[in-house]
């Protein structure tokens, strides 16, 4: 029991310590898109980077799930969860338009959220009266992604790490006291 507790701890440590993307900027821009330089879309709020395209959420959140996991270089691809669009105040920032809200994390690391604000569907019909198009420039989108990353300390996971085996080795230790 001792070897397979031993093993677990190594494999957890190697996991929670590997390295990985430090911050949004390690995030490939998505294709064919124009970045927003609207106030809170760049350094207002920190790790937080925006794009104007007509890539919906069909191509953008499996582009940024391979792009996190080629960052991370883990042989998994990080959980993929869904919130409500209400979330996306909470999530990323306050006022921030949103049609979807997922979040991309390795659990126990970090975290990876993508909104879209999707006014349009992909055949061009508004979704709502009053949709209206982004006009960037010269550029007519259909579409704004706003990543949001919550990177995590290495000393954070390695406090977490050691409070994770220290529980394990006390409630062992507890369960064989208890059923003596």
């Amino acid at each position: 029991m001792k070897k397979i507790f031993l093993i677990f701890s190594f494999l957890l440590l190697i996991y929670m310590l590997w390295p990985g993307p430090s911050r949004i900027s390690d995030f490939k821009a998505l294709p064919d898109s124009d970045k927003s330089t609207l106030e809170g879309d760049t350094i207002q709020v920190p790790e937080v980077s925006a794009y104007f395209s007509n890539n919906f959420r069909g191509f953008t959140v499996p582009f940024y799930l391979g792009n996190y996991q080629n960052l991370v270089k883990l042989p998994f691809p990080p959980l993929r969860l869904n919130y409500p669009p209400e979330y996306s105040w909470t999530a990323i920032k306050k006022h921030t338009d949103s049609t979807y809200l997922e979040e991309l994390v390795y659990p126990l690391r970090d975290s990876l959220y993508v909104n879209g604000f999707e006014p349009f569907e992909e055949n061009g019909e508004p979704k709502y009266w009053g949709a209206v198009k982004f006009e960037i420039g010269a550029n007519i989108w259909f579409t704004k992604t706003t990543l949001r990353f919550y990177p995590s300390l290495v000393w954070v996971r390695l406090a977490t790490w050691f409070g994770i085996i220290l529980s394990m080795a006390l409630l062992y230790r507890m369960g064989k006291v208890i059923l003596k």
